[in-house]
């Protein structure tokens, strides 16, 4: 918690603060071992669970089959987590549901906000469908290294694990490449 002070999250812990008062609603705060600010590789997932429920981060080292995934895609990759920030196109718990056309318009300002943070970017993993089109949505004019890969969530990776598991290590070391 003394982290989220940190000069690298001072800015988006201010940032998740202010998403969740305007929105009233749950959103988990960026993980303080992450990059932060001068991280060089966003992992772009699609909405957040219950904070109440978590860590109240939004962190690989979380308690779910997500985080544990993205952990595991991670280190399989070598992608390190001083470089990478995890973050959710739609930053507000959505009662666990997926985001609507609507959601992912009202959270297109945020999105193009944190990139503007993000200035040592250089490569977005877009984790799903939602995020891909949230992504399209606010992520366009970027020079950035965009790579698609299936959600990590067990729902998605297990229907086809041969395939789509090293679809996600695979989109993790080429951030992991990008970020030099």
């Amino acid at each position: 918690m003394a982290l989220l002070k940190a000069p690298h999250l001072a800015k988006l812990t201010e940032f998740a603060q202010r998403i969740a008062t305007e929105r009233k609603a749950d959103v988990p705060l960026f993980d303080p071992a992450s990059g932060g600010v001068n991280s060089k590789v966003l992992l772009l997932l699609e909405s957040p669970g219950p904070a109440s429920s978590g860590s109240g981060f939004n962190s690989p080292d979380n308690d779910d089959p997500t985080a544990a995934n993205v952990f595991a895609a991670m280190a399989e990759a070598g992608l390190s987590r001083r470089v990478s920030l995890s973050w959710n196109v739609v930053p507000w718990h959505l009662n666990n549901r997926e985001p609507s056309p609507a959601d992912l318009r009202a959270a297109v300002p945020y999105l193009v906000e944190l990139l503007r943070m993000l200035t040592a970017l250089k490569a977005v993993v877009v984790l799903g469908r939602p995020a891909g089109t949230g992504w399209t949505l606010s992520g366009r004019g970027h020079k950035l290294k965009v790579l698609n890969a299936p959600h990590p969530s067990p729902l998605h990776i297990n229907r086809d694990r041969a395939g789509r598991w090293p679809q996600l290590v695979d989109a993790c070391r080429q951030a992991a490449a990008a970020a030099g």
